[in-house]
């Protein structure tokens, strides 16, 4: 007699792990869907470390001495690229 398999999805992790599980097929499109809202957060979390950073290099000594920054570490840290 055979035992029936769980029925999981590509993104149920815990589900996968399982013995005798069957993946149930993705396609195309929720794979585009994902890439597309990964590539979105993505974009966002570059931007708002840009924003930040051109924030920093706006403050002046006695508020960067406040949240115990130096000059010399704000001026590196606001001349990164956006990337990093």
């Amino acid at each position: 007699m055979m035992a029936m398999g769980t029925i999981c999805t590509a993104d149920d992790s815990i589900c996968s792990s399982k013995k005798n599980t069957i993946r149930a097929p993705v396609g195309v499109l929720p794979r585009a869907r994902l890439l597309f809202w990964r590539v979105i957060s993505w974009v966002a979390a570059r931007e708002e470390k840009r924003l930040s950073r051109l924030a920093l290099a706006e403050l002046t000594d006695e508020q960067l001495a406040d949240i115990g920054v130096t000059p010399a570490e704000a001026r590196r840290e606001a001349s990164q690229p956006f990337w990093n």
